[in-house]
């Protein structure tokens, strides 16, 4: 191979640059792939002999590592947690009920406290195997401890800043790495949400260039969600809030609205050192046109309801967990 090779290379001498290494460095590769590949046959070697141990042993095959995923935060009341960013699945209820979510997209789940999100939609205290996927819960009714599930799952609570926080998943590690994130908000959490609703400001017109925004969600002053928000959409949403000063007159509430306390949203435009602060309230008995919360980007603030969809014969209660 290399005397083929030194022979075109001779051939094509005249239309070559004129390196006088250039065939040093086809030999030094040819070594390198030699070497490569007898490193190959030894791992193979090396990983047949492996394979008949463990398959001796009865034991499973170790699983290639994963690589480090991106993380995010998320916030509900008083705590904030660091999650995968892959986890991008909400739900709003209690756990484990999340039997019309995608499986294969771990979930956030929060008992946000209005009717809808306490009304419990599944029959078992675990979601069957097959359709079972990592969660964090926010404020379920697990007691704080470990709990063990077949097929290798497990769910541990902890409480922190008055907030029981649930997380289930096989990957010891990762439920631990999750878990050890939790903190109490001070202040603020990492988008700028207070725990508690903050009092209403005068409303002044924000700029038309900013660097950062972020939303803030509350039910009866109490933080559901916090999240970062483009500034394209931040932009959108800005402009398609009404000015407070225009006066609006209060639509009824309409019989048999189980929610009838609106949730806040507090949209946080942030440039040249300077905070704006855009206030929008929304109920959700009342049907508002244009109604902002359609333009509100996907995330926290949009949360699958199962009670919303799920209609059963009889109430369903919830079994010890």
């Amino acid at each position: 191979m290399e005397r083929l090779i030194a022979d075109s290379l001779t051939k094509h001498a005249a239309d070559a640059p004129t390196d006088d290494h250039l065939l040093a460095g086809i030999h030094a590769r040819l070594h390198r792939r030699r070497t490569h590949r007898a490193l190959g046959a030894v791992v193979i070697a090396a990983a047949a002999v492996a394979t008949a141990i463990t398959a001796s042993q009865g034991t499973t095959h170790p699983q290639p590592a994963q690589q480090t995923p991106s993380w995010r935060w998320e916030s509900f009341k008083r705590v904030e947690v660091q999650v995968p960013a892959t986890w991008t699945q909400y739900i709003s209820g209690p756990a484990p009920c999340t039997f019309m979510a995608n499986s294969a997209v771990p979930s956030i789940g929060r008992v946000n406290g209005w009717s809808a999100s306490r009304e419990y939609t599944c029959r078992t205290p675990v979601i069957p195997l097959a359709q079972r996927q990592p969660y964090l819960w926010f404020d379920d009714v697990q007691k704080p401890g470990i709990k063990r599930y077949d097929g290798g799952w497990t769910e541990e609570t902890r409480a922190v800043g008055g907030v029981k926080v649930s997380v289930l998943t096989k990957d010891d590690a990762l439920r631990r790495k999750i878990l050890d994130s939790a903190r109490p908000i001070s202040g603020t959490d990492s988008y700028g949400c207070s725990p508690e609703q903050p009092a209403d400001e005068p409303f002044t017109k924000p700029p038309a260039q900013f660097t950062s925004a972020s939303l803030c969600e509350y039910w009866q002053g109490s933080l559901i969600a916090g999240s970062a928000v483009s500034a394209g959409s931040a932009r959108e949403l800005a402009d398609r809030i009404p000015d407070p000063n225009e006066p609006v007159r209060p639509a009824p509430v309409p019989y048999g609205c189980q929610d009838p306390a609106p949730r806040v949203y507090i949209l946080h435009l942030r440039a040249e050192g300077q905070t704006w602060s855009v206030r929008y309230s929304y109920n959700s008995c009342v049907n508002l046109v244009p109604r902002i919360i359609d333009f509100l980007p996907l995330g926290p603030h949009k949360q699958l309801e199962p009670a919303d969809t799920f209609d059963p014969a009889t109430p369903i209660v919830s079994l010890p967990r």
